[in-house]
């Protein structure tokens, strides 16, 4: 009688356990498009031919990435700041997430290839076309 008394404590305890340790929303990740909008990008370098070029557009642009920021929101809008101008437009994800197409339908329309996007880092990659060059890919990298 013992063992039989033992053996449904055991389970109790066992069911009880499991219950209690299993919650489905705290084992959630977070979807790409929570982690895009959790808070604000700031720019914090560029890369071309496997190098940083932050400091080239720097000095030949007059450019500070570091001074870049963007907000995007769930309804499918963004706001690109530098410094005290902003420029305003839509978003939205394609390619499974894999990409980023900006403005679409307009004329300023481009689409951005997701890189990395975590909770921390955000890099996107954009195909920049010269007249009689070959096409230069860009990478943003932003932090948070």
């Amino acid at each position: 009688m013992k063992i039989k008394k033992l053996l449904t404590f055991l389970f109790a305890l066992l069911l009880v356990t499991s219950m209690t340790s299993c919650d489905k929303d705290e084992d959630k990740e977070p979807s790409n498009t929570d982690l895009l909008t959790a808070n604000t990008w700031t720019g914090n370098s560029l890369w071309a031919f496997g190098n940083d070029i932050s400091d080239l557009f720097l000095e030949e642009l007059g450019y500070d990435i570091k001074k870049n920021t963007v907000k995007f929101d769930k309804a499918g809008k963004y706001v690109d700041s530098y410094e005290r101008s902003s420029l305003n437009g839509t978003w939205e994800f394609a390619d499974n997430d894999k990409s980023i197409i900006f403005d679409k339908g307009t004329e300023d329309e481009y689409t951005a290839k997701v890189l990395i996007l975590t909770n921390t880092e955000l890099r996107l990659e954009q195909t920049l076309e010269f007249e009689d060059d070959e096409p230069v890919a860009l990478e943003v990298r932003y932090t948070r």
